[in-house]
């Protein structure tokens, strides 16, 4: 029993469904045959009784006509060939008036009285048989008249009921085995694919995918999770991969420039004032660089760790609006910046008010660094189907047809020398995404060259305001 359990537990999974097949389909078929088996010898036994009231209902009538006579053997004949043997016996027991032929097989059955029809089970001489006895009063005759039937029929019968279905049990346990080990073949196949293709990913890389099913079943639908989990990761490591060389070319830069002033200051510079004075300035303004580039890792991470919030943090858009926009009037005094609300006055939308500033703060920035020649930005704001859009829109440079689906990845730059020195590290719409994202709303940009742009976000509305 421990030899069988370790090999079924080192068992392929299609020898495994082919045994569990195998034998749920030969024990429901051994006792779906255990019943049909009770079932026929219950029903072949209570047609040998019947047959026995039969003979002695036609027994007696016989005696009572005067077949007790010793010359009269019709009704022994006649059971002869039913296969029955009769006795009609005296009143004591002791006399068999009518006597069967010396064909006729001999049973050693004790004498006893009965005072109505009876049937019942009795074995002589190693034989089991039915033994009907019944009374019987004439003006002629009183005595006894018993019915002997053996079950060699019956025995016959049922060894070779229980032979045919041994061997169709045999036959089914085989035949369940070949089509069940068949079965699983077939319905492994997607997971044998699974495999392979997973093997092949750990060599090859994240590029390769199982083959779409055309079925409608559990395992198509695996295969399109599993593609689709594969798509995920792949794009998770290609960001990851593009964010440690963004990330490791942006600071080495800054780092390249404070080790060639700090060079240059060993070497001659520790005793002239201007080199001295030049090599500071460059040297900090280089940190606050990298003081500002560690500081948008930390928001984007922090973005990224966000939970959804959108039915725990309320923020009175206008007047959240009206602080930031109030604040960069003040910084940038050459702009205009329009806010365009389409009469909506308190409205209440899902976010807190750190992160809607720190969206409307990444949105206008970008608008007044690529402005251009032009001084004029405007702000949007209008309630659609359950939530409230709003549109930053510049009219400056613009983004070509090309980057424009980028400019939401990390370090992504469309001009990364302008950028480079307007200050831009390539986060902020990074970070303005995680956070609209993290709150169930969307964001996205329309954009035409030397005419402007437009980033526009989504953020559901408070609906029990």
């Amino acid at each position: 029993m421990k030899y069988l359990k370790n090999w079924y537990q080192k068992s392929s999974l299609k020898v495994k469904w082919s045994v569990v097949t195998s034998a749920a389909i030969f024990f429901t078929f051994f006792l779906f045959s255990l019943v049909q088996y009770n079932v026929i010898n219950k029903w072949m036994l209570n047609q040998e009784k019947n047959n026995i009231f039969q003979a002695l209902d036609e027994t007696i009538l016989f005696v009572k006509q005067g077949g007790y006579r010793a010359d009269n053997i019709d009704l022994v004949n006649r059971f002869i060939e039913k296969d029955l043997t009769i006795r009609i016996l005296d009143q004591y027991g002791n006399q068999e008036v009518l006597t069967p032929d010396e064909n006729s097989p001999k049973y050693f059955i004790p004498f006893q009285p009965v005072h109505k029809k009876t049937v019942a089970l009795f074995e002589t001489n190693g034989k089991k048989l039915y033994l009907g006895r019944a009374p019987v009063h004439t003006s002629g005759f009183d005595g006894y008249v018993e019915v002997i039937q053996p079950l060699t029929r019956y025995h016959q019968m049922m060894d070779l009921l229980f032979l045919i279905m041994t061997i169709f049990g045999s036959v089914a346990l085989l035949l369940s085995g070949f089509f069940g080990f068949l079965m699983a073949k077939s319905f492994l196949k997607p997971l044998q694919n699974l495999s392979s293709t997973m093997k092949k990913i750990r060599k090859k890389g994240f590029h390769e995918r199982m083959e779409p099913s055309n079925s409608k079943d559990e395992m198509a639908e695996l295969t399109h999770i599993f593609n689709d989990m594969m798509d995920q990761i792949e794009d998770s490591f290609n960001q990851q991969k593009r964010f440690i060389e963004d990330a490791s070319h942006e600071l080495r830069t800054p780092v390249q420039i404070m080790e060639g002033h700090l060079n240059l200051l060993n070497r001659w510079g520790k005793n002239d004032p201007n080199i001295l004075d030049e090599s500071l300035h460059a040297s900090i303004q280089e940190l606050d660089r990298m003081k500002k580039l560690v500081q948008e890792l930390l928001d984007l991470s922090r973005a990224e760790q966000q939970e959804s919030k959108s039915y725990e943090q309320r923020t009175i858009l206008l007047k959240t609006l009206n602080q930031v926009i109030k604040n960069f009037e003040m910084i940038h005094e050459k702009f205009t910046f329009n806010l365009h609300t389409n009469k909506l006055n308190n409205t209440i939308v899902c976010i807190s008010a750190n992160h809607l500033e720190q969206i409307l703060i990444i949105l206008l920035d970008n608008a007044v660094k690529y402005s251009d020649q032009s001084r004029e930005v405007d702000i949007f704001v209008e309630e659609e189907a359950g939530s409230i859009k709003i549109t930053v829109k510049d009219y400056g440079v613009g983004i070509p047809k090309e980057d424009l689906s980028k400019i939401f990845h990390r370090f992504y730059r469309v001009d990364k020398a302008r950028s480079r020195a307007k200050g831009g590290n390539g986060l902020g719409l990074a970070i303005a995404k995680q956070i609209v994202e993290g709150y169930s709303g969307e964001i996205y940009a329309m954009s035409k060259v030397g005419e402007g742009t437009s980033i526009t976000f989504t953020l559901p509305v408070n609906e029990n305001r």
